[in-house]
């Protein structure tokens, strides 16, 4: 019976994903002839009109489109990354062909630098029909990961991540990556993912690369050679792997990151040090700026993230600070009495019990929240007021 109450939610959550996605012949005017693209929306897009969402475009789609858009449709659930586009070009028939080297230049053949013209094509009429973010991120395997990253090469770079499956990098690109990469302005993340064995790839990024980008904050490079697998499981791993690194500041935020903030809060009160000493609610509020600024993605505070932060300060009785984080609740969710209810927290720890009941009796006229009832308010009441 389990088994078959778990094959039951397998289906329908694949039944979910596949009736999200859709397939589209693709006339192109670059290569003249129509092209089949696949496409996976957002599953609450119809219902956010003023939300935009980052783009992942997947090469070699005809096998690698339904494990990325699984994984994307999975994290994206549980807000471990944002909910995306997934566009999945077909290559079956084509991909030697599309990613063809020239052996004397280095250089994309003409076949080659086409097809790579056609999917910016692609990646602007997407844009012009649905609501894109100004981030997106190209993956690709083996020859169509090193196709991939020829577009570091031009004068303006088209993609802010890239996801790369056991690439089978040309001499051009083993010869220039590192230093195309240590160049860029933008944020940009680089994530490489190969088997255990020994590679080429395994000569490029040394722990000489890791101090040349040590200072730039705004490249980010992760090389993983993922043991116990070959080239064929390897995409298993390398896909969620590759998304969670390339959306790591997206994630929810967790209790390591405040008690790192914590840590060098404390050492600038001690002067060991002076600068980036942020207190909790200027991580949280820094957290969403980036999320902007580097993703593209405009959306409140999500309320969790004030939780977790509340109730870190309520563990170290920060009050002062708690209270600041009230004021945050409170803005991005007005109607609802978590923020009034740790404001009372706040003035009760701050010993001003007058104060924490104004408070709580504001919360009581608002929604119920994160498992806080209007009974657990009267209680905070009573006990004040037995108190006094």
């Amino acid at each position: 019976m389990k088994h078959f109450i778990a094959f039951i939610i397998l289906l329908f959550t694949c039944n979910t994903l596949f009736s999200q996605a859709f397939y589209r012949a693709y006339p192109s005017e670059v290569l003249g002839t129509e092209r089949n693209i696949k496409v996976l929306k957002p599953r609450n897009y119809a219902e956010n009109p003023e939300k935009t969402y980052p783009l992942i475009v997947v090469l070699d789609g005809d096998y690698l489109f339904e494990p990325v858009a699984g994984n994307v449709d999975y994290l994206s659930y549980w807000d471990q990354i944002p909910e995306s586009f997934v566009l999945g070009i077909n290559q079956r028939k084509s991909r030697y062909d599309e990613t063809a080297i020239n052996r004397e230049s280095g250089l994309p053949e003409t076949q080659s630098a086409d097809f790579m013209d056609f999917i910016m094509e692609v990646v602007a009429t997407m844009k012009e029909e649905y609501r894109i973010a100004p981030f997106t991120v190209i993956i690709g395997k083996d020859v169509t990961a090193n196709l991939a990253t020829y577009f570091l090469m031009r004068k303006k770079v088209a993609f802010d991540a890239y996801l790369n499956i056991d690439p089978d990098y040309s001499t051009l690109i083993t010869e220039n990556l590192v230093s195309k990469i240590s160049q860029l302005e933008s944020y940009n993340y680089y994530y490489v993912a190969t088997p255990e064995k020994l590679s080429t790839t395994d000569n490029m990024f040394t722990t000489q690369v890791d101090s040349l980008l040590e200072n730039r904050k705004n490249v980010h490079l992760l090389y993983e050679k993922i043991e116990g697998v070959d080239k064929y499981g390897l995409g298993a791993h390398a896909i969620p792997r590759g998304l969670n690194y390339i959306f790591e500041e997206y994630k929810l935020i967790d209790e390591d990151a405040l008690v790192n903030t914590a840590i060098a809060a404390n050492m600038a009160t001690e002067g060991k040090e002076t600068k980036n000493a942020a207190n909790a609610i200027e991580t949280l509020i820094e957290k969403y700026k980036y999320i902007k600024e580097v993703y593209g993605i405009d959306m409140r505070v999500r309320l969790i993230d004030i939780v977790t932060v509340a109730e870190h300060l309520i563990d170290n009785k920060k009050y002062d600070e708690l209270i600041d984080v009230a004021d945050l609740a409170m803005k991005e969710y007005p109607e609802k009495l978590y923020g009034r209810f740790i404001e009372g927290i706040g003035y009760e720890g701050i010993g001003r019990p007058e104060r924490a009941i104004k408070s709580y009796n504001a919360a009581y006229a608002l929604e119920p929240a994160v498992g806080i009832t209007k009974d657990d308010v009267l209680d905070k009441v009573e006990m004040l007021q037995e108190k006094k």
